[in-house]
């Protein structure tokens, strides 16, 4: 017997990979068969006996694993029965989600498409000016930097929405699930609407694409290893004791591959002039395909685009310039969401609504970013077999 399931998302600091991280729990066998179950039915009309008489389970398994979900408040239990306390959407929210936003990244695209005279000249500031077209650094620019972070702070400061919540576990993020079906995974994972970053103290090794797929990137990677660890002994307790070991050494290889490529850019250094180590850090660069090594002369080229500290005015200019000029039209927007939709789930579960506005926002701009793509705005990112469509970057946080 097959049962239908939700999958997650996460926006915010989710902290250590532990018993408080939603990622950890989530993962968890019958996580997402149990939260689909609860969301699909009205709040608190469903108890955990029958959820154990629905997936045949018994129901100290059930018990746990609410007690789990209740550790990282993913549900809120009355008298034994359940709701949901974070954005979900399930195949009939998505046909509603469909009809409200059909053209609205037409209308916020064709706004971005009028501002590109004010816009592009800013971008000659930019040091990968020199090697990337405007479409590139454009794409790493408006549809990730803006879009998918500065914005977020403009439209909460303006009551549109929030950016995350406080969690248990001192963490600070939102959890957004989707049920797991391909109505909902050709609307949600295929839209140019998803960030992975990996941070060190002076560096950041982004990606940004949809999220169809497992991405070749430090982030993905280094998660997909966490989840491999968790699962790896039956030991759990010992498997996170090691996974925030292993953190903490992911941390400073990033950091050590971050000083590398500042010594490649500064010094031109060869391949074969660096140590054993500095050459395996170099390879799983190359792996990443962060760089390039020729092997017949071993230099070594940077393959993304390289952000700077001091570039931060500049991007923050041209961000300015897009969210006061769009915000009339996503304000409306936001303003007419519970009227238009007022049988999603979400709102039967009575999360709050700048919750659901969150995600509603992360639809907007993917929609947007699809359009601006479609009118060559900003570059097509490749379509990778089992990876999605995507590009890298790479940010320095500290002064050179």
């Amino acid at each position: 017997m097959i049962n239908n399931k939700l999958n997650f998302y996460f926006f915010g600091e989710i902290g250590d990979y532990d018993r408080y991280n939603p990622a950890y729990v989530c993962n968890k066998e019958y996580v997402p068969e149990i939260l689909y179950i609860i969301a699909s039915n009205e709040p608190y009309s469903i108890s955990k006996y029958e959820i154990a008489n629905i997936l045949r389970l018994n129901e100290e398994k059930v018990d746990n694993i609410i007690n789990d979900l209740g550790l990282i408040n993913a549900i809120e239990c009355r008298d034994n029965t359940y709701r949901t306390t974070f954005p979900v959407f399930l195949e009939g929210d998505i046909t509603k989600m469909e009809q409200y936003l059909s053209n609205i990244g037409e209308v916020i695209g064709d706004k971005i498409i009028s501002l590109q005279n004010v816009i592009n000249p800013k971008l000659s500031d930019l040091e990968c000016s020199k090697h990337y077209n405007k479409e590139r650094i454009l794409y790493h620019i408006i549809c990730d930097d803006v879009f998918d972070d500065m914005s977020f702070d403009f439209f909460a400061e303006r009551g549109i929405f929030c950016t995350s919540k406080i969690q248990p576990g001192n963490r600070a993020y939102i959890i957004i699930g989707y049920e797991d079906s391909k109505t909902v995974e050709t609307h949600s994972n295929k839209l140019l609407c998803s960030s992975n970053n990996y941070r060190s103290s002076e560096f950041i090794f982004n990606s940004f694409g949809d999220s169809n797929g497992s991405r070749r990137d430090m982030y993905r990677f280094f998660r997909m290893i966490e989840e491999y660890i968790d699962n790896a002994t039956p030991f759990h307790d010992l498997n996170i004791s090691y996974n925030r070991t292993l953190n903490d050494m992911n941390k400073e290889i990033a950091q050590n591959c971050g000083e590398l490529i500042i010594n490649i850019l500064t010094k031109h250094t060869k391949y074969n002039q660096f140590s054993e180590r500095e050459k395996n850090l170099l390879n799983l660069l190359k792996q990443l395909k962060y760089i390039n090594i020729n092997e017949f002369d071993n230099s070594i080229t940077i393959d993304v685009p390289i952000f700077y500290s001091s570039e931060k005015t500049i991007i923050k200019d041209i961000s300015d310039i897009i969210l006061s000029n769009i915000f009339p039209i996503v304000r409306e927007a936001f303003q007419k969401f519970q009227v238009k939709m007022p049988g999603l789930t979400a709102l039967k579960h009575e999360v709050d609504i700048k919750e659901i506005a969150n995600e509603l926002w992360h639809q907007i701009f993917g929609l947007t970013n699809e359009y601006l793509v479609k009118k060559e705005v900003v570059s097509l990112p490749p379509d990778i077999y089992g990876e999605g469509r995507y590009l890298r970057s790479f940010k320095i946080n500290s002064t050179l």
